[in-house]
């Protein structure tokens, strides 16, 4: 039986491009900035139950993309801990965050 809910950690630079992610989105308007940080609960909510839905995001990675906006949370399992590394906009460098996986 997996394990649910492993610990959920922020790399710090995971944790910046929340916030211009959701700072993007209030550009637009409040209403998508509220949805998107409901979309990303849910999504870390998701990820902590079952880290292993996901498949692999480049390398050694898992990345859950999100429908309706155009990021992918990147994440690394590290036997109880799951570590957000990135949240990556899809038409980005792709592997922009590989040295984080250090």
């Amino acid at each position: 039986m997996a394990k649910s809910n492993y610990k959920i950690e922020f790399h710090p630079e995971a944790i910046r491009e929340t916030r211009e992610a959701i700072q993007w989105c209030r550009q637009r308007d409040e209403n998508v900035a509220s949805e998107f940080r409901a979309l990303l609960k849910s999504a870390v909510e998701l990820v902590s139950r079952f880290p292993e839905s996901w498949s692999e995001y480049l390398v050694d990675a898992r990345g859950f993309r999100f429908q309706k906006f155009p990021f992918v949370l990147v994440y690394i399992i590290r036997g109880e801990r799951i570590i957000v590394v990135a949240l990556a906009h899809s038409k980005g460098k792709p592997g922009f965050w590989r040295e984080r996986l250090d």
